[in-house]
């Protein structure tokens, strides 16, 4: 029996999906209190871009939001959405203007209408998360359903959908995973998108960084064909795997900083028969997420678990007790290496 192992990771915003903050130059531009302030604000926007540039900028993207997000009632619009969208990822939200639900076992009482505002203040923000990743995420397909509209009511029943907010992750018509409730959503969402989509932040396709491998002999040939002495991490993971979620923007992460001292792949244990055999079977596979450690076409360790800290460790370790060099200080080393992890090296 396959098991998943590990504590949920958290790793760097940046690197867990689509989406990115509005430029911080332009906060400050709208909000100077002063005329004096404004101007010298103002002069730090990107590209000479002026606040009513900005505002219409502003509106062209509110225009591609509603052409990114289609909204559904009934079975049928669902049913032909799924049927588009073909091996695209999918992402559909259920949410609600009116209920705003933890995910928790038991939900907190509220008796005051102050309390039930703020607890409603989490899925509004959820909303324009929603929208922003939707816009920046063109490879994959987002569809909304209103738990308000009574139209919807027969279609949030059929999908069982108990808790409001809920977001689903479906590929080929097969829901993959699905998060209930606004506890962690908004992380979740965007590493949902990235571990499914392929779809990270600063327009980078993960599989750019990580090789997706699909076969057996695609394994063999990763594993044989990195040039002398460079560590090769293959990630183990599988389709329906929580903690697995939650890992990889740690991976992507090592990837991108170990670029040149390290190769990344990731293989899905339950994607073929074949794969399983080889990994469940000939490698002895029980957990995911499960990294396999090789040099030079050979085994030279493993690690079991959804831990950053520990699978940061565990590589730097690698590298250090083989005598290799580090990746230089950076800022993209800086982000994916916490504290725990450099006292094996000044890095």
């Amino acid at each position: 029996m396959l098991a998943i192992t590990g504590s949920l990771a958290v790793a760097s915003p940046a690197l867990r999906g689509c989406g990115r903050k509005q430029p911080r130059a332009l906060r400050a531009c709208r909000r100077a209190p002063r005329p004096m302030h404004r101007r010298q604000a103002c002069a730090a926007l990107p590209n000479d871009e002026n606040p009513e540039q900005a505002v219409q900028r502003r509106l062209r993207e509110s225009e591609e939001v509603a052409e990114r997000v289609k909204f559904l009632q009934d079975r049928v619009e669902l049913d032909a959405a799924l049927e588009r969208a073909g091996d695209s990822l999918v992402v559909l939200e259920v949410a609600s203007e009116e209920i705003c639900q933890t995910g928790w076992d038991e939900e907190p009482e509220l008796q005051w209408d102050a309390d039930k505002r703020a607890a409603l203040e989490p899925c509004l923000r959820l909303k324009h998360t929603f929208a922003r990743i939707a816009r920046d995420c063109s490879d994959a397909v987002f569809l909304a359903i209103s738990a308000d509209d009574p139209k919807s009511k027969e279609l949030v029943e059929e999908l069982q959908v108990k808790t409001i907010p809920t977001v689903q992750f479906i590929k080929n018509k097969q829901l993959l995973w699905e998060h209930k409730g606004i506890n962690k959503l908004e992380q979740n969402l965007s590493e949902g998108v990235l571990y499914y989509g392929d779809q990270a932040a600063e327009n980078l396709k993960a599989s750019s960084f990580v090789k997706d491998l699909h076969s057996p002999e695609e394994f063999q040939e990763f594993v044989k064909s990195q040039e002398k002495d460079v560590l090769t991490v293959v990630d183990v993971c599988a389709s329906m795997c929580e903690p697995c979620v939650h890992i990889f923007p740690a991976v992507l992460a090592l990837a991108r900083n170990f670029e040149k001292h390290a190769a990344f792949a990731r293989v899905q244990l339950d994607e073929t028969p074949e794969l399983e055999a080889l990994l469940a079977g000939s490698l002895g596979i029980r957990d995911v997420p499960t990294f396999l450690f090789y040099r030079n076409g050979a085994a030279v360790g493993r690690h079991v678990g959804g831990s950053r800290a520990d699978l940061i460790g565990n590589i730097l370790q690698q590298q250090v007790g083989a005598g290799h060099p580090l990746p230089p200080p950076g800022p993209k080393a800086t982000k994916a290496a916490p504290a725990a992890a450099r006292k094996f090296s000044n890095w």
